[in-house]
């Protein structure tokens, strides 16, 4: 009952001092959870064990507590695709925790915390940790004091609703603590990207691929589309354009299934569209592990991530060298975090780049168009 007490009186705590962050507590279950060591939320409930929280004085619960909900608040539960689950908590922890300190919350003293990462993302925090030969064995626990969240039990519609569910509770925090001023300036620009969101990412790139193609009429062959109408028009033939497409896939990164279908539907119509001869995708990570050629009769595309080691984009430009291919147009569909070649290839390029971080790249991809994909739309 005691502790039951603590863990009330904490969420006043942050309900009163730290009023954002206090509101996107407020919902959320708490629930003892004797079989993990500290704090652990499944983006619904906070679960806690009895004998770790109650060590801890009352304000460092409620700091491991905000702690907990900045995970699906930041949308970690639902992002992070094929990435070493442990790592992927760590990496977002390094996000999180100096955002709190930032705020005057008090964490345990061996939450993880390193001036390295201010105002890193979690993505680039991640590659870093990877980098340095961080291991993480795929196994969830915490590391730091501060919890960890789960997110594998959740099916592709379950971590939907769950974004769903945060977009709805950030709005509302937002708008309930606007008039004091006590939105934090991080999640005032997470808010314009739901209320303000980014140019539709798929009719920008079938935007960008139909510039490439040019069409004239011709009588010599009716379009079919409107005989049956008994209307007598002349089709379209391509002067010129995109003969042949070649499309990378990062697979070393965090791209969903869902994402990964939308891409091949995306895909399929610039195809059709163009009237594209031939399509080479390419399955790249720190190598082409795999190609797959595609033809009219093969449509619609249908894509199945192969490989998962690190991240090199330089691989895939050389394969297409190497192999003559010369396409009209290379499409990469990239978390952008990793090597860039040195010069730009004679073809145009378009960077497809989802969870990525515009910072992290901006200096170092020197070519091609960049669409950036909301991934929390």
């Amino acid at each position: 009952m005691q502790l039951e007490r603590k863990l009330e009186t904490a969420r006043s705590h942050a309900l009163m001092d730290h009023p954002f962050f206090g509101t996107l507590l407020c919902p959320m279950d708490m629930k003892p959870k004797n079989d993990i060591e500290t704090f652990a939320t499944n983006g619904i409930s906070i679960y806690y064990n009895e004998e770790y929280a109650d060590s801890l004085a009352t304000e460092l619960v409620m700091g491991v507590l905000l702690h907990e909900v900045m995970h699906p608040a930041f949308f970690h539960l639902t992002r992070r695709g094929h990435r070493d689950p442990t790592v992927w908590n760590m990496a977002c922890d390094y996000a999180i925790n100096p955002l709190l300190i930032k705020y005057n919350i008090r964490l345990p003293d061996d939450a993880l915390v390193d001036d390295k990462y201010d105002d890193w993302s979690a993505d680039a925090i991640y590659n870093d940790l990877i980098e340095q030969g961080c291991k993480g064995g795929g196994q969830l626990g915490d590391v730091g004091g501060t919890g960890y969240f789960e997110d594998s039990g959740m099916s592709s519609s379950e971590k939907q609703e769950v974004e769903n569910e945060w977009k709805q509770r950030l709005v509302a925090a937002v708008e309930s603590c606007k008039l004091r001023g006590t939105v934090p300036g991080e999640f005032e620009a997470l808010i314009e990207k739901f209320l303000e969101p980014k140019v539709l990412w798929g009719e920008k790139l079938r935007m960008y691929a139909n510039d490439l193609v040019r069409y004239d009429s011709t009588w010599s062959k009716l379009n079919k589309r409107f005989l049956d109408q008994d209307i007598y028009l002349p089709s379209i033939k391509k002067m010129n354009g995109i003969n042949k497409l070649v499309v990378a896939i990062d697979t070393s990164g965090s791209v969903s299934d869902t994402l990964l279908s939308q891409f091949g539907g995306e895909l399929t119509c610039i195809m059709e569209d163009c009237d594209i001869e031939e399509c080479v995708i390419l399955y790249v990570d720190a190598e082409v592990n795999h190609v797959q050629r595609i033809v009219s009769d093969d449509l619609p595309i249908s894509l199945e991530v192969k490989g998962r080691g690190g991240t090199d984009f330089i691989p895939a430009f050389t394969w297409v060298e190497e192999n003559n291919e010369e396409p009209s147009l290379f499409i990469y569909l990239t978390d952008m975090y990793g090597s860039f070649p040195e010069y730009a290839p004679d073809y145009p390029v378009i960077w497809v780049a989802y969870e990525s971080d515009p910072d992290y790249y901006k200096d170092i991809c020197h070519f091609g168009e960049v669409i950036e994909v909301d991934t929390h739309k």
